[in-house]
């Protein structure tokens, strides 16, 4: 689970203080109308907050459940072929030690990058897969059904990754992102113009304001993937260990 950063701890901060001061400052009107139109906007804002809400969370589990399914491809190819290289190390040798190196690369192309790089691992990915198909004749059952099992996989491990292009690109659209700006601005103009004058009201009215800005950004870093770029890249570097792989220039 990724950690809150200073940057970000930073923005809360802003926000909240924001909210509150802008409460603060604003002249009461104490409008009965406004407090009556403020709780019919209340009530469509915090609907519409929740259905986009969960839209990005939803979305944000669907890709890192594909992050997970293509880090367990990946260990299962590259133990089928192990095994298949074990069976006729003269054979198999020399095509296992190719997609060794060929899975290695893959796997610490994202060591250096977060993962909204992950389109540029395109290469390195087709290179693995390609090779997979380089596999010498085979000529007992056992080895053909070991290739027909490493050809699942990697037809597995290529929808995964698809899947994950997808969802990183499905975020939310601009008029979106529009429509959510203004209907938030309308929210904080009708709550401010409802507010009266006594130092609760404004307390309340700031707490209104600091949770429609909060939201906001929950949305905004849920469909970002700010705060996961960096982890899930990390998670296919670590996998490197669940891989047993080992290089002399490691």
């Amino acid at each position: 689970m990724p950690s809150i950063t200073a940057p970000t701890l930073i923005r809360l901060t802003v926000l909240t203080m924001a909210g509150f001061a802008l409460a603060t400052v604003f002249p009461a009107y104490d409008d009965a109308s406004a407090a009556t139109i403020n709780i019919s906007v209340a009530v469509v804002f915090a609907a519409v907050i929740g259905v986009m809400l969960a839209q990005v969370l939803a979305r944000r589990a669907r890709l890192l459940d594909a992050v997970r399914v293509e880090l367990n491809k990946l260990r299962r190819l590259y133990h089928l072929s192990k095994n298949l290289a074990e069976g006729s190390q003269e054979k198999f040798r020399s095509w296992f030690t190719e997609l060794h190196g060929d899975l290695y690369a893959y796997l610490m192309f994202f060591s250096a990058k977060d993962f909204s790089a992950y389109d540029d691992s395109n290469p390195a990915f087709r290179k693995l897969s390609y090779h997979v198909y380089t596999l010498p004749e085979l000529d007992t059952r056992k080895e053909q059904a070991l290739f027909d099992d490493i050809l699942r996989t990697t037809a597995q491990i290529a929808e995964a990754r698809q899947k994950i292009k997808e969802l990183w690109d499905n975020r939310l659209s601009g008029y979106s992102w529009t429509a959510l700006l203004l209907m938030t601005a309308g929210f904080m103009v009708s709550t401010l113009f409802a507010m009266n004058g006594s130092s609760p009201a404004r307390t309340v009215a700031g707490a209104a304001l600091v949770a429609a800005l909060l939201a906001i950004d929950l949305i905004w870093e849920a469909d970002s993937l700010a705060a996961e770029r960096s982890v899930m890249s990390r998670r296919y570097v670590l996998n490197l260990s669940k891989l047993e792989l080992r290089r002399d220039h490691e």
